[in-house]
């Protein structure tokens, strides 16, 4: 089963995500600051990130320096989800390699192709309801 972190400091957001994403079989983990996000990647084996730019002890971009320093999370997919929608956002989020950028408010549905074309290697097929690992 993939493990999905979801990093939000709204817990709204945060129980949205999990609940969306567990509709796909997914293990949805969610932690609401960055240092607990880069914890969370160091002790546990996870296969997509959920990341909001804005949160309170350090942005998510902060964050993404982190997942570039460590080898081990060399490839991490990562979903940015946030209320930062400016074109310069955007721009800052390919240059650190976000795979998807998301804005708030979002539907859950977006989220969930998202997902699925990253798991499923570019192929966004709700349908099946599910995505698990080979």
């Amino acid at each position: 089963m993939y493990k999905v972190l979801a990093v939000d400091d709204s817990h709204v957001i945060r129980r949205l995500v999990e609940v969306s994403l567990q509709q796909l079989n997914l293990e949805v983990r969610t932690v609401a600051s960055g240092r607990d996000a880069c914890a969370s990647l160091e002790a546990l084996d996870i296969d997509l990130m959920i990341l909001d730019v804005g949160l309170p002890d350090m942005s998510g971009f902060d964050v993404l320096a982190h997942v570039a320093g460590e080898p081990a999370l060399d490839g991490l997919p990562v979903v940015m989800l946030t209320g930062y929608s400016e074109a310069d956002d955007r721009a800052r989020a390919d240059r650190a390699g976000v795979d998807r950028y998301l804005v708030k408010p979002f539907r859950p549905a977006d989220l969930r192709s998202a997902v699925l074309e990253i798991l499923n290697g570019g192929t966004a097929d709700e349908h099946l309801g599910s995505v698990s690992k080979d």
